[in-house]
């Protein structure tokens, strides 16, 4: 096998939809497969310059010159679906394939590259999808991590068990709970980045959350509830599996998110100081090695094979006290955080910002971008970006959604 073989990688961020689903001819809905193709050159920026990234439009040349200039190594951009059909590039060896997350689907579309493949990928666990790894992805796999770290770390900055998620399996379990702890999150048992999440700040169920809860009772079993706690921040422990139980810890992400959980920016350059306050150098390592632990003791390292993230969380107790939720969920994928950490390194000392994705239903990222290059025009120092707004996607063709980064 060729070493120089380029890997293959494509934004697939739908995947933990299409594992619920289950059947390889799911479809997401119109605005996620828009949110899809908008974002997918996203994989460039931990891709290197000989791999492949598959998009549905190359990107255009302006966007290009300004990603260049910036510093960013370009890959080669190859069109998707158009590829599968393509007999000189299904012909070209390839290393690994590497979705942003793997599901039935996703492994349907890119079967044809497979016979390409090098033994490495082909010998990984999740070279092919099983039945058995849908269970992996499932918010059941995070509260059992959630247990093994908390019993075999035992800190009083942890989370206290009556406040641990919850399955249910009817509704009146649900409300059950809600008289119990008044504001709950419900969680579907596949889902990510704040999809599959309903908040519920008053103390009854009305009809629209009734059909949804409903919905996911039939379709996926059960759900998870938990009491909406008072956060204080939201961070990700980010690791590499290598498929044969062993996990390297690649460093913290600090993310922030809306009031209904759903993901809008990671912090670029800094460490949230409430995260120093609360926890301390040894504190971080006992925490790093609790879910590395959790993990392992529940195969995931053994049965996946790519980067992953563990969501965690500080919030304020009914005290007052700053706790650690450090299994909120796992996300077996490529995630934002994954993203945000290789972004870091091309970031100048002296500055700090964000890493942001663009999504308002009242507007579009071309008028978006428009706006910010005239106010907050971007300025490299040393080689590094040190100041202003940079778009990490083409705003230069018609798009809805966009990645940006914003530094201070």
């Amino acid at each position: 096998m060729n070493k120089k073989a380029p890997h293959l990688y494509i934004f697939n961020a739908t995947s933990e939809m299409a594992i619920s689903n289950g059947t390889v001819s799911f479809m997401p809905n119109k605005i996620l497969s828009r949110f899809e193709q908008d974002l997918d050159v996203l994989p460039m920026y931990y891709a290197e310059s000989k791999d492949i990234v598959l998009v549905h439009q190359y990107p255009d040349d302006a966007f290009i010159k300004s990603i260049k200039e910036a510093g960013v190594s370009i890959p080669r951009f190859a069109l998707f679906p158009q590829a599968i059909t393509d007999q000189t590039f299904l012909k070209e060896e390839k290393a690994c394939l590497r979705p942003w997350g793997w599901s039935p689907r996703i492994h349907h579309q890119l079967a044809a590259f497979k016979s390409q493949c090098s033994e490495t990928y082909l010998n990984q666990p999740n070279s092919y999808w099983k039945s058995e790894h849908k269970e992996l992805y499932s918010r059941k796999i995070a509260l059992a991590c959630l247990e093994h770290i908390t019993a075999n770390n035992p800190s009083e900055k942890y989370i206290s068990k009556d406040l641990f998620p919850i399955i249910c399996t009817q509704q009146s379990e649900v409300e059950a709970l809600q008289n119990k702890w008044q504001q709950i999150v419900i969680k579907s048992p596949w889902s990510s980045s704040g999809r599959g999440l309903q908040v519920l700040r008053k103390a009854f169920i009305n009809k629209s959350v009734e059909q949804a809860l409903g919905g996911v009772l039939k379709s996926q079993g059960y759900v998870m509830v938990e009491p909406l706690v008072n956060k204080q921040l939201d961070f990700s422990t980010q690791f590499y599996a290598d498929g044969k139980g062993n996990l390297e810890f690649l460093g913290f992400a600090f993310f922030n998110t809306n009031d209904n959980g759903q993901y809008q920016a990671n912090y670029l350059g800094y460490t949230p100081e409430i995260f120093q306050k609360t926890l301390s150098q040894v504190e971080q390592e006992k925490l790093v090695i609790g879910v590395s632990e959790a993990l392992k003791t529940n195969d995931i390292p053994q049965n996946y094979c790519g980067y992953l993230g563990v969501d965690c969380m500080l919030f304020f107790d009914a005290k007052g006290e700053s706790r650690i939720q450090p299994c909120l969920e796992i996300n077996l994928r490529y995630n934002m955080g994954t993203v945000a950490l290789k972004l870091n390194t091309y970031i100048h000392s002296e500055s700090k910002g964000t890493f942001n994705i663009y999504a308002d239903a009242k507007s579009d990222f071309v008028s978006f971008h428009k706006e910010m290059i005239k106010k907050y025009p971007f300025e490299m120092k040393d080689g590094k970006w040190y100041k202003g707004y940079l778009p990490l996607s083409s705003p230069n063709q018609d798009k809805l959604f966009g990645a940006y980064i914003f530094l201070e």
